[in-house]
């Protein structure tokens, strides 16, 4: 056991040698001892970040569709009481077309309709 031990430390030095001799570097960290407890606790706060980061790009995400639609129903508001506006102003001519037509006929003068014709020309009543 102590030369297989001696062999594998005398080989491992020749092979750290040889390769920096070469130029290639060893990372130290890659024989290095890990702490179980220590390396689950870099783990989970890796894992808590990214949480973290999804979380926010949700919420902005989140933002972004809430302020679109937020958009849409402000645009199809405002159609709406454009449409509204419109509507109401043609039933006001409409109505005041008709209170000067019904003046017109009480006061015994005769009605025109839109094309320039006077109404009732001919009669079909007996």
């Amino acid at each position: 056991e102590l030369k297989e031990h001696t062999n594998n430390f005398l080989y491992e030095n020749y092979r750290s040698d040889k390769l920096h001799s070469m130029g290639v570097a060893q990372d130290p960290s890659v024989f290095k001892e890990v702490n179980p407890a220590v390396k689950q606790e870099e783990e989970r706060t890796l894992h808590e970040q990214k949480l973290a980061k999804m979380e926010l790009e949700m919420k902005m995400v989140f933002q972004q569709k809430v302020q679109e639609k937020e958009s849409k129903l402000r645009q199809s508001e405002e159609e709406l009481y454009a449409r509204h506006r419109e509507m109401k102003e043609q039933l006001d001519r409409q109505r005041v077309e008709l209170e000067e037509k019904k003046g017109r006929i009480e006061s015994g003068r005769p009605v025109e309709e839109k094309g320039g014709r006077k109404k009732g020309g001919f009669s079909l009543r007996g």
